[in-house]
Parts: structure tokens; C-alpha cells; sequence
């Protein structure tokens, strides 16, 4: 058997025309709609990744800012505490019998009629 070739021959009419006008149409507003969800996706990326950089940085600056509040807050609480102890020693230096016993202890002073002996020195040896 002989392969024929058959030959079909395209109709140029209005009908097709328009048809296929139609066609292209659509075929240019789907590349444009791809090329606009394209533009869109890439800025909307772009857009995520630079509001993701800014809450990386923010959260470190948060956490960096913690620490130090910490840090600040315990020496609050010792700077405190050291208020309260001058606070108590400078009631103490205002009492007249506090003043008198440091006199006696760091400069051997004693009071009318008082007597001060020295006793020697005991040496213990643990062997």
C-alpha cells in the first residue's frame, strides 16, 4: 500500500480569523499575567525576607536588652544592700558607746580609772 499524502488545507475565514486572534490574545494576557505574578512574588519575597531580617535583629537587640536589664537590677540590689549597711554604720559612729569601743579596740585608749594589761600571745601548734 502507498502512503498518500493527504493535504488539508487550512479555510482563511473571518470565523477562524477571529479565532485565532483570540488565541494569541489569550496566549499574551496569560505570559503577561505569569510575568506579573512573577514581579509580584519576587517583591513579596523580598518583602518577607527583609521583615524577617528586621525581627532577627529586633529579637537579638530584645535579648541583649534583657541581659543587661539583669545585670543592672543585681546591682540595684547590691547597691542596696551597701546603702543599708553605711546607713547603719553612720548610725553607729553617731552613737557616743560605739565611739568608745573602737577608741578602746584600734587605739588602746581607756577610760578614767581603767587599767589596760597586756596578756602575751597564746601559740597553738596542731602537731
Amino acid at each position: 500500500m502507498e502512503h498518500r499524502k493527504t493535504q488539508i488545507r487550512r479555510l482563511t475565514t473571518e470565523y477562524v480569523e477571529k479565532q485565532q486572534q483570540l488565541e494569541e490574545k489569550r496566549q499574551r494576557h496569560r505570559r503577561g499575567l505569569k510575568r506579573r505574578m512573577s514581579v509580584f512574588g519576587g517583591a513579596l519575597l523580598v518583602i518577607t525576607i527583609i521583615c524577617t531580617a528586621i525581627l532577627v535583629n529586633q529579637s537579638s537587640s530584645i535579648a541583649e536588652q534583657r541581659t543587661q536589664n539583669e545585670q543592672l537590677e543585681t546591682q540595684l540590689e547590691q547597691l542596696k544592700q551597701e546603702q543599708v549597711t553605711l546607713e547603719h554604720e553612720i548610725e553607729s559612729l553617731q552613737d557616743p558607746e560605739y565611739i568608745a569601743e573602737i577608741a578602746r579596740r584600734d587605739f588602746f585608749l581607756t577610760r578614767p580609772g581603767e587599767i589596760l594589761f597586756q596578756l602575751p600571745r597564746s601559740q597553738t601548734n596542731d602537731d
